[in-house]
Protein backbone atom coordinates (compact mmCIF):
# COMPACT_ATOMS: atom_id res chain seq x y z
CA UNK A 1 0.00 0.00 0.00
CA UNK A 2 1.18 3.37 -1.28
CA UNK A 3 0.35 6.91 0.27
CA UNK A 4 0.70 9.62 -1.94
CA UNK A 5 -0.68 13.69 -1.99
CA UNK A 6 -4.44 13.58 -3.31
CA UNK A 7 -5.07 15.78 -5.41
CA UNK A 8 -8.30 17.50 -5.39
CA UNK A 9 -9.90 17.37 -8.38
CA UNK A 10 -9.39 14.79 -11.43
CA UNK A 11 -10.66 15.24 -14.96
CA UNK A 12 -14.26 14.43 -15.56
CA UNK A 13 -15.12 10.77 -15.76
CA UNK A 14 -11.93 9.56 -13.99
CA UNK A 15 -12.80 9.48 -10.91
CA UNK A 16 -16.14 8.42 -8.51
CA UNK A 17 -17.12 10.14 -5.36
CA UNK A 18 -18.14 8.27 -2.29
CA UNK A 19 -21.78 7.84 -1.71
CA UNK A 20 -22.05 9.09 1.47
CA UNK A 21 -20.36 12.42 0.74
CA UNK A 22 -22.23 12.54 -2.21
CA UNK A 23 -25.60 12.26 -1.07
CA UNK A 24 -25.23 14.43 2.14
CA UNK A 25 -24.44 17.04 -0.17
CA UNK A 26 -27.13 16.80 -2.38
CA UNK A 27 -29.56 16.62 0.77
CA UNK A 28 -28.18 19.68 2.68
CA UNK A 29 -27.01 22.05 0.06
CA UNK A 30 -30.34 23.77 -0.17
CA UNK A 31 -31.45 23.98 3.12
CA UNK A 32 -28.11 25.35 4.06
CA UNK A 33 -27.95 28.08 1.71
CA UNK A 34 -31.56 28.66 2.22
CA UNK A 35 -31.35 29.00 5.42
CA UNK A 36 -28.40 31.44 5.50
CA UNK A 37 -29.88 33.58 2.72
CA UNK A 38 -33.11 33.96 4.95
CA UNK A 39 -30.90 35.30 7.89
CA UNK A 40 -29.00 37.49 5.72
CA UNK A 41 -32.18 39.11 3.89
CA UNK A 42 -33.57 39.31 7.43
CA UNK A 43 -31.09 41.21 8.61
CA UNK A 44 -31.15 43.39 5.35
CA UNK A 45 -34.47 44.29 6.18
CA UNK A 46 -33.39 44.96 9.82
CA UNK A 47 -31.18 47.66 8.87
CA UNK A 48 -32.48 49.34 6.67
CA UNK A 49 -35.56 49.21 8.05
CA UNK A 50 -35.12 50.52 11.73
CA UNK A 51 -31.77 50.77 11.63
CA UNK A 52 -30.93 47.96 14.24
CA UNK A 53 -27.90 45.54 13.76
CA UNK A 54 -28.45 42.14 15.13
CA UNK A 55 -24.82 40.40 14.88
CA UNK A 56 -26.38 36.54 15.59
CA UNK A 57 -28.36 36.97 12.67
CA UNK A 58 -24.80 37.45 10.88
CA UNK A 59 -23.02 35.15 12.68
CA UNK A 60 -25.51 32.40 12.02
CA UNK A 61 -25.69 32.39 8.79
CA UNK A 62 -21.77 32.70 8.04
CA UNK A 63 -21.77 29.27 10.25
CA UNK A 64 -24.35 27.61 8.10
CA UNK A 65 -22.32 28.64 5.03
CA UNK A 66 -19.32 27.25 5.97
CA UNK A 67 -21.06 24.10 6.76
CA UNK A 68 -22.48 23.99 3.23
CA UNK A 69 -18.86 24.83 2.21
CA UNK A 70 -17.24 22.16 4.37
CA UNK A 71 -19.90 19.60 2.77
CA UNK A 72 -19.30 20.56 -0.28
CA UNK A 73 -15.90 20.29 -0.12
CA UNK A 74 -16.01 16.76 1.50
CA UNK A 75 -18.24 15.25 -1.49
CA UNK A 76 -15.43 16.72 -4.20
CA UNK A 77 -12.18 15.32 -2.20
CA UNK A 78 -13.53 11.95 -1.41
CA UNK A 79 -13.59 9.81 -3.89
CA UNK A 80 -11.85 6.37 -5.82
CA UNK A 81 -10.08 6.46 -9.00
CA UNK A 82 -7.77 4.37 -11.75
CA UNK A 83 -4.29 5.82 -11.36
CA UNK A 84 -1.47 4.55 -13.74
CA UNK A 85 -0.27 2.27 -11.26
CA UNK A 86 -2.84 1.26 -9.21
CA UNK A 87 -6.01 2.16 -7.40
CA UNK A 88 -6.41 5.93 -5.45
CA UNK A 89 -8.52 6.22 -2.38
CA UNK A 90 -8.51 9.69 -1.89
CA UNK A 91 -9.92 11.48 0.93
CA UNK A 92 -9.36 15.76 1.64
CA UNK A 93 -5.66 15.97 1.60
CA UNK A 94 -4.38 11.74 1.18
CA UNK A 95 -4.23 9.32 -0.50
CA UNK A 96 -3.99 5.67 -0.52
CA UNK A 97 -2.69 4.03 -3.56
CA UNK A 98 -3.32 0.08 -3.75
CA UNK A 99 -1.19 -1.44 -6.76
CA UNK A 100 -2.93 -3.23 -9.71
CA UNK A 101 -0.40 -6.72 -9.25
CA UNK A 102 -2.35 -6.63 -5.88
CA UNK A 103 -6.13 -7.00 -6.75
CA UNK A 104 -7.05 -10.53 -7.09
CA UNK A 105 -10.46 -9.89 -7.91
CA UNK A 106 -13.66 -7.19 -8.83
CA UNK A 107 -17.38 -7.29 -8.99
CA UNK A 108 -20.17 -5.52 -8.67
CA UNK A 109 -23.16 -6.10 -6.54
CA UNK A 110 -25.76 -4.87 -3.80
CA UNK A 111 -24.70 -4.55 -0.47
CA UNK A 112 -27.10 -5.92 0.99
CA UNK A 113 -26.40 -9.28 -1.23
CA UNK A 114 -22.19 -9.08 -0.13
CA UNK A 115 -23.56 -8.95 4.09
CA UNK A 116 -26.59 -11.45 3.28
CA UNK A 117 -24.43 -14.42 5.43
CA UNK A 118 -25.27 -15.47 8.98
CA UNK A 119 -21.20 -14.77 9.43
CA UNK A 120 -21.69 -10.91 7.97
CA UNK A 121 -24.47 -9.99 8.90
CA UNK A 122 -23.81 -8.31 11.94
CA UNK A 123 -20.83 -6.43 10.12
CA UNK A 124 -23.31 -4.02 7.96
CA UNK A 125 -23.69 -1.03 9.53
CA UNK A 126 -23.19 3.02 9.08
CA UNK A 127 -23.12 4.43 5.84
CA UNK A 128 -23.18 0.46 4.15
CA UNK A 129 -26.45 0.12 5.90
CA UNK A 130 -28.17 3.08 5.00
CA UNK A 131 -27.63 2.25 1.00
CA UNK A 132 -27.76 -1.07 1.36
CA UNK A 133 -29.67 -1.71 -2.03
CA UNK A 134 -27.06 -0.16 -3.84
CA UNK A 135 -24.52 -1.74 -5.44
CA UNK A 136 -20.89 -1.65 -4.75
CA UNK A 137 -17.80 -2.50 -6.41
CA UNK A 138 -15.95 -4.89 -4.04
CA UNK A 139 -12.28 -5.63 -4.67
CA UNK A 140 -10.59 -8.77 -3.04
CA UNK A 141 -6.72 -7.46 -2.06
CA UNK A 142 -3.61 -9.72 -1.56
CA UNK A 143 -2.89 -7.78 1.58
CA UNK A 144 -2.61 -8.39 5.40
CA UNK A 145 -6.47 -7.52 6.57
CA UNK A 146 -4.64 -5.07 9.70
CA UNK A 147 -2.48 -2.92 6.42
CA UNK A 148 -6.20 -3.63 4.37
CA UNK A 149 -7.80 -1.66 7.34
CA UNK A 150 -5.88 1.78 6.27
CA UNK A 151 -7.02 1.41 3.19
CA UNK A 152 -11.02 1.01 4.44
CA UNK A 153 -10.91 4.10 6.70
CA UNK A 154 -10.61 6.60 3.31
CA UNK A 155 -13.75 5.21 2.70
CA UNK A 156 -15.13 4.60 5.87
CA UNK A 157 -16.35 2.25 8.83
CA UNK A 158 -16.79 -1.23 8.29
CA UNK A 159 -15.88 -1.10 4.58
CA UNK A 160 -13.14 -3.96 5.06
CA UNK A 161 -14.49 -7.50 5.71
CA UNK A 162 -11.39 -10.09 5.50
CA UNK A 163 -9.51 -9.23 2.43
CA UNK A 164 -12.26 -7.47 0.59
CA UNK A 165 -12.65 -3.73 0.26
CA UNK A 166 -16.10 -2.35 -0.07
CA UNK A 167 -16.26 1.04 -2.21
CA UNK A 168 -19.62 3.06 -2.55
CA UNK A 169 -19.13 5.03 -4.98
CA UNK A 170 -21.13 6.46 -7.80
CA UNK A 171 -20.46 4.55 -10.69
CA UNK A 172 -19.86 1.57 -9.07
CA UNK A 173 -20.29 -1.08 -12.14
CA UNK A 174 -18.64 1.49 -14.26
CA UNK A 175 -15.39 0.83 -11.94
CA UNK A 176 -16.15 -2.76 -11.79
CA UNK A 177 -15.28 -2.96 -15.73
CA UNK A 178 -12.08 -1.03 -15.56
CA UNK A 179 -10.80 -3.03 -12.86
CA UNK A 180 -11.11 -6.28 -14.72
CA UNK A 181 -10.17 -5.42 -17.48
CA UNK A 182 -6.98 -4.07 -15.69
CA UNK A 183 -6.51 -7.80 -13.43
CA UNK A 184 -7.09 -9.53 -16.74
CA UNK A 185 -4.18 -7.61 -18.27
CA UNK A 186 -1.80 -8.70 -15.50
CA UNK A 187 1.02 -11.35 -16.43
CA UNK A 188 -0.03 -14.65 -15.36
CA UNK A 189 2.38 -16.71 -13.32
CA UNK A 190 5.13 -18.52 -14.58
CA UNK A 191 4.34 -22.23 -14.70
CA UNK A 192 7.16 -24.04 -12.93
CA UNK A 193 8.96 -26.01 -15.42
CA UNK A 194 8.81 -29.77 -15.68
CA UNK A 195 11.64 -31.98 -13.61
CA UNK A 196 10.70 -34.75 -15.86
CA UNK A 197 13.74 -36.14 -17.39
CA UNK A 198 14.20 -35.72 -21.66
Amino acid sequence: MKWAAAKVASPEGSHHRLIGSLELWRRTRVLLIYAALVLLVGEGINVFGDHRFVPAYIVLAALLLAAAAAIYWRQRTHFVELGANGLRLCANFKAVELPYDQLRQSRCQPVQKFFDTPARRDLLSGTLKRFSSRPACIVKVDQGHEQLLGAGQMLGRGTVVDQELIMMVDGADTLDKALQARIRRRPAAASPKSSRPR
